[in-house]
């Protein structure tokens, strides 16, 4: 039974890291996950067979049960692992065109407010500018005759 529960957690993650198309370090990563959680399956089994008690059967078993699934099952599960993997991809699509309506209608809703806050606030800046523009322009032309008349060319000789 061992045997089969890793193969099956194999075909599992190889028709992952296919349908997925890995990278190098993403399948490094994988494959060292997939070793730890091979691991522990077998040290569950092992466990509730002998209480740890290491026996040569217990991994002959383990070997065969692999085997004899990789033999047997392991195509079909990794045809009906790849579907389920599109149905999923498929689920999520519906999903996510789902929640666009309503973000879409939100934006459609948003359109007149942000129009008519949008002239308002191009409206009191071009009045600010107006207001205050000739005044700041009318402040530095009169720095700039103070600042002349206190460094005149005439005071400099």
């Amino acid at each position: 039974m061992a045997g089969v529960v890793v193969g099956v957690c194999f075909d599992f993650y190889r028709s992952l890291r296919r349908y997925l198309r890995w990278g190098r370090v993403s399948t490094w990563a994988g494959d060292l996950l997939f070793s730890l959680i091979t691991l522990v399956i077998l040290f569950r089994f092992f466990q509730r067979a002998n209480a740890l008690d290491f026996r040569i059967y217990i991994l002959w078993g383990s070997i065969l049960g692999l085997f004899l699934y990789l033999r047997l099952l392991s195509r079909v599960l990794i045809k009906g692992y790849l579907q389920l993997f599109r149905l999923f991809s498929y689920l999520f699509w519906l999903l996510r065109q789902g929640l666009r309506i309503p973000v879409r209608g939100v934006f459609i809703l948003m359109r007149p407010p942000y129009a008519l806050l949008h002239w308002f606030s191009f409206l009191v800046y071009r009045i600010l500018e107006a207001v205050l523009a000739q005044p700041l322009r009318q402040t530095r032309a009169r720095l700039y005759n103070y600042w002349n008349t206190l460094f005149s060319p005439r005071t400099k000789g």
